[in-house]
């Protein structure tokens, strides 16, 4: 049955599918109005699309030009995240042991050459209190501030066993051969297993008397051992190549030889007894040995570097640098003999006024020795950190 309303002419079915169809007809011109319409459609979507990217764009950069030109004010309170340019400007912590800069002291202080002397001898005095209260035994000390050359002394000419302090000297006269040209860092040297002085076995501290007679090491890594660990074969390969103890000796009386290292001295000791031997100092010898490297450090910075660089990392972390702060660079050599009583620390202590201390003991109890050496240093530390400068 067919609907009323919708029975058409033939003429009127032409007329609707050209209309509808195009000129065409049939199934394939439907087909082709639906594609032309989905690409309408899709073209107005499109269309669409773009006109909301482009009206959100403009409204976003609307905003930041506002941003940009209104006023900022800075809160009182830290951010949780610093940005980028803060991170970057962020000063790291120091190490425990940084590497200190050779640049000479040229700044001014405020006090005069008097008010200083004056300060030093405050420091002094309360040095000599303290050891009135503690000692049982022998100390020798030197001090000497390497800015202006103030100097204090408490029996910095009493003879001490030597030990492995004398080590600083000797490195420091092997660098000034290095600075001449007349020995490479990169030499090798050969250990001689073979008692010192015939060759250069010792017992007691350092790694060397374990290797094969004939190991070979270069001067750099010799040096090293001996100051790093006080190494006593290295030390003794080191004594080796520059000719001998007797040849150094002269080197070492020209900076200071109030006791000769290599003639014998008489003394008495902690405990009273007499005293007579070689390889004696005192804490002013040793003292102004700190003070040529020092010196020599300053004036030739790239060929003394490894030297204080060793001493400043040394495996003996007693004494002195214990009385200091933990950031301070302390370039030190310690020397300990048991069978004399002997515990002594000599170093160059970095401060903003960097000083040489030197503090020599002979008494029963090692812990003790180490402890006065630990509080001499932060005595003069604090009377020299406290000098004013412009």
């Amino acid at each position: 049955m067919k609907r009323a309303g919708t029975h058409r002419s033939d003429s009127e079915r032409i007329d609707l599918t050209v209309r509808d169809y195009g000129l065409d007809g049939g199934i394939a011109s439907a087909h082709t109005v639906r594609k032309r319409r989905i690409r309408r459609q899709t073209r107005f979507l499109a269309g669409l699309a773009i006109l909301l990217v482009l009206t959100a764009g403009g409204i976003w950069l609307i905003k930041s030009l506002s941003g940009n030109t209104a006023p900022t004010t800075e809160s009182s309170q830290p951010t949780t995240r610093p940005s980028a340019t803060t991170a970057a400007t962020v000063t790291p912590h120091p190490t425990s042991t940084p590497v200190p800069t050779p640049v000479p002291t040229t700044t001014k202080p405020q006090l005069s050459a008097e008010e200083r002397q004056s300060l030093l001898q405050q420091a002094g005095d309360e040095v000599v209190h303290y050891l009135d209260q503690v000692t049982t035994g022998r100390i020798g000390i030197y001090f000497q501030n390497l800015v202006n050359g103030e100097s204090w002394a408490h029996n910095d000419k009493m003879p001490f066993v030597a030990a492995s302090s004398i080590k600083l000297g000797i490195n420091t006269y092997l660098y000034s051969r290095v600075a001449a040209g007349e020995i490479s860092l990169d030499e090798v040297l050969r250990y001689d297993n073979r008692a010192y002085p015939t060759g250069d076995y010792e017992a007691g501290t350092g790694t060397v008397q374990n290797l094969p007679n004939g190991t070979e090491l270069s001067v750099r890594e010799t040096s090293k051992l001996a100051i790093t660990i006080s190494d006593n074969c290295a030390t003794n390969m080191i004594i080796r190549r520059l000719g001998g103890i007797d040849a150094i000796n002269p080197w070492l009386n020209k900076i200071s030889g109030i006791v000769d290292y290599r003639q014998k001295v008489s003394y008495t000791n902690y405990a009273g007894q007499s005293q007579n031997g070689r390889h004696r100092t005192c804490a002013r010898d040793l003292g102004l040995q700190a003070v040529r490297l020092f010196s020599l450090w300053q004036e030739n910075p790239q060929v003394y570097a490894p030297l204080i660089e060793d001493l400043s990392h040394t495996e003996f972390d007693f004494g002195i640098k214990q009385g200091l702060p933990e950031d301070l660079v302390v370039a030190h050599k310690i020397g300990t003999n048991g069978a004399y009583a002997t515990e002594n620390d000599l170093g160059i202590v970095f401060a903003e006024e960097p000083f040489v201390l030197c503090v020599l003991t002979e008494m029963a109890s090692a812990e003790r020795a180490r402890k006065i050496q630990t509080d001499i240093a932060a005595i003069f530390y604090e009377k020299v950190a406290s000098w004013p400068w412009p």
